[in-house]
Formats: structure tokens, sequence, C-alpha cells
């Protein structure tokens, strides 16, 4: 997965700014449990990646590795999007 938690927050930002107006309420990352399981550890959804060993037809990848890679980093986005929204746009 290439997402880097630095690009991840510039889209939070923008987003905040944009819509920070009429958004009540915000979510980071939808699902991330399925982005992480199912398309790097089984390959049922999207990008398709998982071990051989696991299924045949699979477009490359490692069971092993990829699912925590894909989880870390999705964690530091979300950890940059949360504190960047509770630093700057935040109306306690």
């Amino acid at each position: 997965m290439c997402i880097h938690s630095d690009d991840f927050k510039a889209y939070a930002e923008l987003c905040y700014k944009e819509f920070g107006d009429r958004v009540k309420l915000w979510t980071t990352l939808n699902e991330p449990y399925g982005l992480s399981f199912h398309g790097y550890a089984i390959g049922g959804h999207a990008p398709g990646r998982c071990s051989s060993w696991y299924d045949s037809t699979c477009l490359g990848g490692d069971s092993a590795k990829e699912p925590y890679l894909v989880t870390h980093n999705l964690l530091l986005a979300h950890a940059a999007a949360v504190k960047l929204y509770k630093e700057e746009f935040q109306v306690l």
C-alpha cells in the first residue's frame, strides 16, 4: 500500500478546511481491517494481493507481511489526521 501519513494528513487538512463548516462528525478511515486483511492477506478485495500458498490466483504479495505493513501505515495516517484535527480544527 502506498499511503504516506503526510499525504493523508494533507488530504485531511484540505477536507477540514473545505467542509469543516458543514461536517460535525469526522471519520478518518473506513474499515481498515477490510482493506488490510481482505486486500493484502487473502486477496478477496482490491488490490487482490496474497501469497501463492494461500491462493494461486492472487496477483502476488506476501500474506505474512503485507497486511501488517498496511495496517501500520493506516494507523500512522489516522493518527496524523486526528492530531491535526484536535490541534487546529476542533471547536470545543
